[in-house]
């Protein structure tokens, strides 16, 4: 019996399991869904486009709505025109090479006429065409400058922008390098120095975000036109001639270039190439950077040292062109062995040889997202049918430009409805008032009849964009990115169940934790981003190309060896042991990429100038300088420390005093002053600025229109705009009220003090100055912002609510502008910066100071050494060093090859004012950062200044939380931090036992900075 049963079970066994492998093998792990009726999309459409415009007002026009309106009409013809009122190449070259001493040897080549254009400058053409319709224009272009960023113009038809991306028209620097594949102490191979190709260019025109694959079509009327080309960016900009050409893509489809290569062969075994993707000849970004990954089936690869092996970019628009020799004439096929990381979701590519794209499929490539890792991209067709592309026997072009064209689309509809929930969300607002009455029985349809329609609308677009994208998902409606989409319906459905009460539920719209605005933002930010890594193309005929993946056994062995090395390999070690006596030896606080590029510039250029040899270790840890004083195994200098750093150790008599060198001040003359105030001690200069910081206001344009406001010049300003902005449930943004941070620094605390005129110290630096009357009416003052004005005391992340409309407005410096600038492209356009909030003065200036904190230099003494003594020939190799590491020059290659080398989150920014100016941003961002630095200063260094910074925050606290007044405040903290400065100074040697002052103590600011910088500039002072 029991035979049996087994007998009977075992078969039921095998067919349950192969059901079950069956259904999670092969069922479709998606879900699709169909698309809504097009009325019904156009009507959701027009309804949110058209809401909340003022009279006469029209609704914001994208490309894809100026594609959607007018792209079935196409021009004709093609033509060539000159820029208006330009000259010839030779005599631009003559007027202006002394301004422009970058002007590249080839720009006396071009043989059409041209015109410069510095910031805000355009420049027109006059365009006839016997047809209306759309065409595409193709300019000729180079930059005169080193500047490493892309220019950005905007394009106006007779006077005016056809849609919101042609106000952002983009004009690329193309680069390459040496393929010189240095290495590091360790044997790991270093990127080599991108270089500008400073050649003219021709180029047809796109926008930033790259909207569409094809250029940007314009419409033309019949007869004479006007183009305008604005430079919105830098100067340098040069424009050539422009040719129009009729918008006809007449790219052929593989069906049609199939039939035509018909009777061509497949290529042999023997026309297989292997082209490696480190080995481009030029791109267009400087995004597109080198990365080494330890995986054998990537080319090369070392088990022990690192190889350069893969190119990575995140952004569209990159564009990667190589050059190969083709063996034979005939069809190859082509496999991209690469890595597509985005989140369960498509990228794409166009794919062109010798600049033309052979056959529309490749237009846009689709790339699918593999979570296996590596994997080789055959150039086929959905069902996997490989496409064949013939090529001559010869050298050849190949190019991968990242593509977004396919889901543009979508990122419309959801650009809209984040726009409009913006909108909607202070239209309720303006009704309901901030505080909204929780017990009132709202009927907000009487006031907003729209409401349910609006929701509905939503939905209706949110159905339509997860079918346009739902094929590019891994699964489906399922996948990674179209989830942030459930969260946005999710809230949508809340608010429909009860319309009325929509006032109660306003977070869900565009509260800044989760609501409709926050998942848009997510979706658009994870929709425009790509994360590829390219390793190889394969062109081959009747051949098997390489694995996509290393094997497991491999994997497990390069692990083990990788661990073994972490033990035995100096370059896991944290040994920043001296060099020889005659090696200027140099400690950076900074990662490992920053160290190798100063050490590989110092070994190709100062070395070579001087003789001096450096020799630059990371230092993971500042702290460990401490150790270093105190074992007496100090380097030469110590790079990038903290702004407290150095007078902690002058005060310690480690460090040597700078202004003893006969040219500093004169070298001091580069810097701004207020950069050194935390680096004097007792009239003694400690440190020496490398990079610096700026505050300024950033504000959303679009908000502020909306609502009629101007942006604050000085707080009064502030003040009055306060409660338009509160009535709508916004605020002002200080950055005294980063959440989590119970300990507030003197730069938060401060520059309403110093611009009211106090001072923290008395002169004699014995006693705090913050019982003055201008000091506590500054201290007042900053109060007063959130005890009167009720600015938010805790602000988790700013971006996040300034993204989402809760902070429209607000202080930011360096770390929040890049941050806002590369992680909000939704906002593309729609805020601003503006100069810092100042006090104004009796005589009607406006005082703009804050406090910032760079990093700076500092040179060790040699042992023994007396502080006054003269520098040892050490000190005056490394004060050299000093002095080419922070000169203009150097200071901008470094920022431009940093940046260039390892990618825009590689940011310098130079304390040297001239570097400075060089700086790669946007030209009016750029002026305004420049005007800021002026007013740059930082806190006096004191014994005992710990405590008074402590003491200030706990005054504010006490101020913002408890009602204390400012001066009542003062009073009972000033008494500790005069006991503590006393007892400190005593330690220190300046008063003796009996509290009696027997050495002098000198507090100097950024007063006695600037005469000292005068007087050497009157003595000629240094870049």
């Amino acid at each position: 019996m029991k035979k049996k049963v087994l007998f009977i079970s075992i078969p039921i066994v095998i067919i349950v399991a192969a059901v079950l492998v069956w259904f999670f093998a092969f069922r479709s792990t998606g879900e699709y869904i169909k698309d809504v009726d097009k009325a019904e999309l156009d009507k959701a459409f027009n309804l949110l486009a058209n809401s909340y415009l003022d009279d006469g007002e029209s609704p914001e026009v994208y490309y894809t709505d100026f594609i959607a309106a007018k792209g079935d009409k196409v021009g004709e013809g093609e033509q060539e025109v000159s820029v208006s009122e330009g000259v010839n190449a030779q005599d631009f070259y003559a007027d202006n090479s002394e301004e422009f001493k970058d002007i590249p040897t080839s720009f006396t080549e071009y043989s059409g006429q041209v015109k410069g254009l510095g910031y805000l400058d355009d420049a027109e053409y006059v365009v006839n065409v016997d047809k209306e319709g759309m065409y595409y224009l193709t300019l000729d272009y180079i930059s005169i400058t080193k500047g490493m960023s892309d220019y950005t113009a905007s394009v106006l038809i007779n006077g005016e922008s056809q849609f919101q991306e042609a106000k952002s028209v983009v004009f690329t620097m193309k680069w390459t390098d040496t393929k010189d594949f240095t290495t590091d102490k360790y044997g790991d191979e270093m990127p080599p120095t991108q270089t500008k190709v400073d050649e003219w260019d021709r180029s047809p025109i796109y926008n930033n975000t790259y909207v569409s694959t094809t250029p940007l079509c314009f419409y033309l009327n019949k007869g004479e036109n006007v183009v305008t080309i604005k430079n919105e960016s830098s100067a340098g900009l040069v424009l050539g001639s422009m040719t129009i050409s009729a918008a006809k893509d007449n790219t052929p489809s593989y069906k049609d270039y199939a039939a035509k290569h018909s009777s061509d062969k497949v290529v042999s075994k023997d026309a297989y190439q292997l082209i490696n993707a480190i080995d481009y000849t030029r791109k267009n970004s400087t995004q597109a950077i080198y990365e080494s990954k330890a995986n054998s089936a990537l080319t090369p690869f070392d088990v022990d040292d690192d190889k350069l092996n893969i190119m990575t970019w995140n952004e569209a628009g990159t564009e990667l062109t190589y050059s190969f020799e083709a063996k034979e004439t005939g069809l190859y096929k082509l496999a991209l062995h690469m890595q597509n990381n985005k989140d369960e979701f498509s990228s794409f590519a166009k794919i062109s040889i010798d600049g033309e794209v052979p056959f529309a499929e490749l237009n846009n490539f689709e790339i699918k997202s593999d979570k296996s890792g590596w994997q080789n991209v055959k150039v086929a067709d959905k069902d996997g049918n490989d496409y064949l592309i013939y090529i001559e026997k010869g050298d050849h072009e190949l190019t991968i430009k990242s593509e977004i064209s396919p889901v543009m689309e979508a990122y419309r509809y959801a650009l809209l409805i984040e726009q409009h929930v913006t909108q909607f969300q202070l239209a309720i607002t303006k009704i309901t008032g901030k505080d909204v009455d929780r017990d009132r029985a709202w009927k907000m349809t009487k006031y907003i009849p729209e409401i349910k329609d609006y929701l509905e609308a939503y939905q209706t677009l949110i159905t339509h964009m997860r079918f346009l994208l739902q094929d590019y998902s891994e699964d489906g409606n399922e996948g990674a990115i179209l989830a942030y989409l459930d969260q946005a319906e999710l809230f949508i459905e809340k608010d429909l169940e009860y319309p009325d009460e929509i006032a109660l539920y306003t977070a869900n719209l565009t509260g800044a934790d989760n609501s409709v605005l926050t998942s848009l933002s997510n979706f658009t930010t994870g929709l425009l981003a790509d994360k590829l890594s390219l390793d190889a193309i394969y062109a081959y005929g009747d051949s098997k190309i390489p694995r996509a993946n290393q094997s497991g056994i491999k994997s497990f062995g390069i692990g083990v060896k990788q661990l073994v090395n972490t033990f035995v390999s100096k370059k896991y070690s944290n040994d920043i042991t001296k060099e020889d006596e005659k090696t200027v030896t140099i400690w950076m606080n900074k990662a490992v990429t920053y160290v190798d590029l100063i050490q590989k510039m110092a070994d190709t250029q100062f070395t070579p100038e001087t003789g001096i040899k450096v020799r630059v270790t990371p230092m993971p840890d500042a702290n460990k300088i401490s150790m270093a004083v105190a074992a007496n195994e100090t380097p030469d200098l110590a790079l990038e420390l903290s702004s407290f750093m150095p007078f902690d150790l002058a005060s310690r008599n480690a460090i040597y005093n700078m202004a003893n060198f006969d040219d500093f001040w004169q070298t001091a003359t580069r810097f701004p002053s207020g950069s050194f105030v935390s680096y004097v001690y007792n009239e003694g200069v400690y440190a020496i600025p490398e990079t610096t910081d700026f505050n300024a206001i950033i504000y959303r344009k679009d908000i502020f229109d909306s609502l009629g406001l101007e942006v604050p010049n000085t707080w009064d300003d502030l003040v009055k705009i306060l409660p338009t902005l509160q009535r709508y449930g916004m605020n002002f943004y200080h950055n005294i009220g980063v959440a989590d941070v119970s300990y507030k620094w003197f730069y938060q605390t401060t520059p309403m003090l110093l611009q009211n005129g106090g001072k923290l110290y008395e002169d004699d630096g014995t006693r705090t100055a913050i019982d003055s009357k201008e000091a506590v009416a500054g201290i007042q003052r900053l109060g007063d912002l959130f005890t009167k004005y009720s600015l938010p005391t805790s602000v988790g992340r700013f971006f996040n609510s300034f993204r989402y409309s809760q902070l429209p407005i607000g202080i930011i410096g360096m770390e929040d502008y890049t941050l806002i600038k590369n992680g909000a492209p939704e906002l593309s356009g729609q805020w601003a910066i503006a100069p810092y909030i100042g006090t104004e003065q009796a005589d009607g200036s406006i005082n703009r100071t804050f406090v910032a904190n760079g990093q700076g230099a500092v040179m060790f003494k040699e042992k023994g050494q007396d502080p006054k003594s003269a520098p040892t020939d050490k000190q005056k190799d490394a004060w050299e060093f000093l002095k080419w590491w922070t000169s203009q020059e150097v200071q901008t290659n470094y920022a431009y090859t940093l940046r260039s080398t390892y990618g825009k989150n590689y940011f310098w920014l130079s304390a040297n004012l001239e570097a400075l100016k060089d700086v790669p941003m946007d030209e009016g961002d750029k002026q305004i950062v420049l005007e800021q630095v002026n007013y740059v200063t930082d806190v006096s260094r004191t014994p005992g200044q710990y405590l008074l910074e402590r003491t200030i925050s706990n005054i504010w606290t006490t101020m913002v939380f408890d009602g204390t007044p400012a001066q009542v405040a003062v009073d009972e903290a000033k008494l500790e931090v005069n006991r503590e400065i006393q007892r400190k100074m005593t330690e220190l040697g300046f008063f003796d036992a009996d509290g009696e002052q027997i050495k002098d103590y000198v507090i100097r600011g950024k007063d006695w900075i600037e005469q000292k910088q005068n007087e050497a500039r009157g003595e000629g002072g240094i870049e």
